[in-house]
């Protein structure tokens, strides 16, 4: 053996880390970035081949990253925004390049459709439920009319779950937390059941816990608070607090249940249940705004109220609430998908057809104090019963230079709420102010869409057109027994549209590519649940449309280790419908408005870049401009209407946002890899609300939250698998004000979340 000659430590050193780096590069080299697959299009494809702004993670991302439910994604894609709803744990609000539905009314559509593994989940109520075994997430931006249909003219969120395996393994996950936070996590695949000449049988089962304190308290008022009655001048002394002594508390059970039959190499059956049981606390309001002359309830509140005023800015420990809160969550989903590979089908090509059936019930029940203070200025509950089902048949092929989808889409729904509300007890005693509305809608929709490649270019030009036609009926009724005079009625209307879609891509090279591409969205109208006369609710809101162009590139560079995308976009809306609030019945109700037209334009840029195989950097920037450019609005001095567009605001459309991530492995070792990873998202100042008295008091500031996690993975235990993780979100404790509700004399405010920590196990086998 040939002997080398002794060298200093620290000449070495240079040498070593030069060593080191050059066979990193090489490995990440020879990696490169991970192929995404998505199937936004409806088929399978290359997230660097689909020619649609699209941002995708797959489980391990997810995971890496904290993502545990809806209000999670709002860090990770450019100009998008979710937020949770005033009051609620359970429902959130998701805006996509500045289209956003604000109003949790069951009778107001959304602007952003969420799919569970193809099936549409309808309403806001639950939108935040916890997502279970994930595959992957994409979050597609711009309108997706074509191919998913109606209240998607903001963009779709599509969640694609695993499937079962058919090997018996899975994982168990433990972890514990700050402000007692608790969870248990797991999923077993049992071994495939050989049913002969039927095929196979593999199933998954999965079953999820987490329990977690409010983040604040609700203490009694200090002694001798009082407030002096507008009308007998006698004080009113402050209330003792509600039965919950905690804001912010939650409690979610999840289970599922996955059943994949393969019937033959050509035909699958695939049937899941989800059931979600969730028991939260109400979000904390904030009393952060008082007018003590105005008259929107009729008169001036007690100026003592004053006593109760917080900044905006600071995000409060404990505060006093006297209302009974709760929020309570059950759903029930039933998906089943068919699919059958017809194989060479004659003129259809090499073809195959799927079938994808949805039944979901959802319960929603939540009583709110809505005013912050230890009075009964304004108190309301709500509960809902909502069912859906959905049959889709899909039509997928490939002939020659042209790649096709085609379906028939059936959805119909129906919802009932019972909405009372109790507005100034405490001057007037127990006043109970009942209202319900509900809905019945049935659609039916024909879409298709074709990629065809021309024998031109050398192959690299691709032409997409897709059309989507759509009717709808819908009914809507609303009750109000104790108005003066009481109403009650009922409205039909039926809304039609046709919904195209163009797309011209060229393939510069096998690594850039770009498009350009022109797409209609649409969300339809319906009549306003809690109107305050019988003559608005018939007057109803009319459909909003969007006409979408977009240009975008999408490319890797240097040997595959950096991904560079890029998108700009111009959406032009009409008959925006806009949630503003406006009195009734001693309190405030909000209503549904057609605002009129409006432009919102942007870029957006996102970077993935592997320089070796142990770091890994990503980011994200969107930039939004927004404005209505017509807001047709009756004004009672004039006599007249008028435009109003350059005094109102277009709503949660923050200009910038950003968001940074590093991923770095600092240690590979046989007891396994140790590896860390922040996550920082910035959101630029927004307003939630469209009117300059309600941004007066409601504008958001601009916020940065710094997310970190320190995974130990792969440790060996025999033949399986250990990994530990400490997690942190908001580690720099932000206090951030996230929305409002204005009522006029005051405003209460809700706050992101506090910085949350916790460890975490989980055994893989």
């Amino acid at each position: 053996m040939k002997k080398i000659a002794s060298v200093p430590a620290h000449h070495h050193f240079p040498k070593m880390l030069l060593a080191a780096a050059v066979l990193a590069t090489s490995q990440a080299q020879a990696q490169g970035l991970e192929e995404v697959v998505v199937t936004a299009q409806k088929r399978e494809q290359s997230l660097q081949d689909a020619p649609i702004a699209i941002t995708a993670f797959g489980e391990y991302e997810l995971e890496q990253r904290g993502i545990r439910d809806l209000v999670d994604l709002g860090t990770i894609a450019p100009n998008v925004k979710v937020a949770p709803l005033p009051s609620n744990t359970a429902k959130a609000t998701v805006a996509i390049r500045g289209s956003v539905t604000s109003n949790p009314g069951i009778y107001w559509e959304p602007t952003v459709g969420i799919y569970l593994d193809g099936a549409y989940v309808g309403k806001f109520s639950g939108n935040v439920f916890k997502l279970a075994e994930v595959e992957r997430i994409e979050i597609l931006r711009g309108p997706q009319g074509t191919l998913f249909g109606r209240n998607t003219s903001g963009g779709a969120v599509n969640v694609v779950t695993q499937k079962p395996t058919g090997e018996l393994g899975g994982r168990l996950r433990a972890g514990v937390g700050n402000f007692g936070y608790t969870e248990i996590d797991g999923s077993l695949n049992l071994p495939q059941l050989d049913l002969g000449g039927a095929g196979n049988l593999k199933t998954r089962v999965s079953l999820s816990w987490d329990d977690r304190d409010g983040f604040y308290d609700n203490v009694a008022a200090a002694p001798g608070t009082t407030i002096t009655h507008p009308f007998t001048g006698q004080p009113i002394p402050a209330n003792p607090p509600g039965a919950e002594d905690e804001q912010n508390a939650a409690s979610s059970t999840v289970g599922r249940l996955d059943l994949l039959w393969d019937v033959s190499d050509r035909f699958s059956v695939r049937y899941s249940l989800d059931e979600v049981d969730v028991e939260n606390t109400p979000g904390k309001p904030q009393f952060t705004s008082f007018d003590p002359t105005s008259l929107v309830f009729g008169f001036p509140l007690p100026g003592e109220l004053a006593q109760f005023l917080t900044s905006e800015t600071d995000n409060l420990e404990a505060n006093s609430i006297d209302a009974d809160v709760y929020e309570e969550f059950d759903s029930t989903s039933n998906t089943l998908t068919m699919d059958y590979d017809l194989g060479s089908a004659g003129i259809l090509g090499d073809a195959s057809v799927k079938y994808v059936y949805n039944h979901r019930d959802l319960s929603f029940a939540q009583s709110l104090d809505n005013d912050g203070t230890p009075f009964g200025l304004f108190h309301s509950a709500i509960e809902e019963e909502y069912t859906q089902q959905s049959h889709e048949v899909q039509l997928t092929g490939s002939y020659d230079r042209v790649n096709y989808v085609m379906g028939l889409y059936y959805f119909d729904e129906d919802a009932d709420v019972y909405n009372p509300l109790q507005p100034l007890n405490s001057f007037f005693g127990p006043l109970l102010s009942r209202n319900a509305y509900g809905l019945e809608s049935e659609q039916f929709a024909v879409y298709g869409q074709a990629d065809w490649r021309p024998p031109v270019l050398d192959d690299r030009l691709t032409i997409t057109a897709g059309i989507r036609w759509t009717e709808e009926e819908k009914t809507v009724y609303i009750d109000h027994p104790d108005d003066n005079p009481p109403f009650a009625g009922e409205n039909t209307d039926d809304y039609s549209n046709v919904a195209p879609t163009l797309i011209f891509s060229y393939e510069f090279t096998d690594e850039f590519n770009a498009y350009a591409k022109y797409a209609k969205g649409w969300k339809a109208g319906g009549f306003n649940g809690e109107a305050g006369s019988i003559e608005d609710f018939n007057v109803g809101f009319d459909p909003e449309e969007i006409d979408s162009y977009e240009i975008g590139f999408k490319s890797r560079w240097l040997d595959n280790t950096l991904q560079l995308n890029g998108a700009a976009f111009y959406n032009d809306e009409s008959d925006i419908q806009l949630s503003v609030f406006i009195p009734r019945d001693g309190g405030v109700a909000s209503v549904i408005e057609n605002a009129g037209e409006s432009v919102k334009q942007g870029l957006e840029l996102e970077v993935v870049y592997m320089p070796n195989a142990d770091l890994m950097l990503s980011a994200n920037y969107g930039y939004l401009d927004s404005e209505f450019t017509e807001f047709l609005e009756f004004d009672p001095v004039l006599g007249e209407t008028v435009d109003v567009s350059d005094e109102r605001f277009t709503q949660y459309t923050p200009e910038h946002t950003v968001n940074l991530s590093v991923e770095y492995t600092m240690l590979r070792s046989d007891y396994g890899d140790l590896m860390g990873r922040l996550d920082y998202s910035y959101n630029d100042e927004y307003t939630p609300y469209v009117k300059p008295e309600q941004k007066a008091v409601s504008d958001i500031d601009g916020y940065g939250t710094l997310n970190g996690r320190l995974t130990l993975i792969n440790i060996p235990v025999g033949d399986n698998q250990l990994q530990v993780a400490l997690w942190g979100k908001n580690l720099l404790d932000e206090e951030y004000r996230v929305n409002t509700v204005p009522f006029g004399p005051f405003t209460v405010s809700f706050f992101g979340n506090p910085r949350t920590y916790g460890l975490e196990a989980q055994y893989t086998f």
